[in-house]
């Protein structure tokens, strides 16, 4: 008796397999060919479609110069030049997140620096009040130093076009050592 239950159960399997083959598998073969779209479509278009593409769907740029600002003489005439090979950083503290983000790059030959800001540092609301940018080193061969007195300096959007918000500093200024060559500058 337990042999022809064990039989009968088989026979069943069997039988809801066979059709579960047949039956359904068919329709989930067909999904792509009723929908144009998926048909049509590669799958990196596919993809994209979904929002995971390569490509970024925004970008957010921290600009600006740093500058080393002398007198020569005793005159009030101040001269600028670029400081190449700084260390800059801009920290960006997220609302209710006391971690602060750092994201550092080194000047060029013109002293500017332009500093992406990773995707999930975007969504930070008024990212003008939460980041800020610091002249972090400078290269031993620079005759310039950073003021300490001054505050870091706030970042001021200048350009949102096409999913791309771009903030500056202007020129992070910073005075020059002392030396017998330069002077400090007269104070009006």
């Amino acid at each position: 008796m337990i042999s022809n239950f064990r039989h009968g159960s088989l026979v069943l399997f069997c039988i809801f397999f066979f059709q579960f083959l047949f039956l359904v598998r068919p329709s989930m073969s067909s999904f792509g060919e009723e929908n144009p779209l998926v048909e049509f479509s590669s799958r990196s278009d596919l993809v994209e479609m979904a929002g995971y593409g390569e490509q970024k769907l925004s970008s957010v740029l921290v600009t600006g110069t740093v500058i080393c600002d002398v007198c020569l003489g005793r005159e009030a005439d101040i001269h600028a030049w670029p400081v190449s090979g700084a260390l800059v950083g801009v920290s960006c503290k997220s609302e209710g997140n006391k971690k602060t983000n750092l994201v550092k790059e080194i000047t060029d030959d013109y002293g500017e620096f332009n500093i992406d800001l990773p995707s999930h540092l975007h969504g930070i609301p008024n990212l003008d009040k939460s980041c800020i940018v610091r002249v972090l080193r400078l290269p031993k061969s620079s005759p310039c130093r950073p003021s300490f007195i001054k505050k870091p300096e706030m970042i001021k959007l200048s350009l949102a076009d096409n999913g791309i918000r771009t903030f500056t500093t202007g020129r992070l200024k910073l005075t020059c050592k002392s030396s017998k060559h330069f002077q400090a500058c007269p104070k009006n």
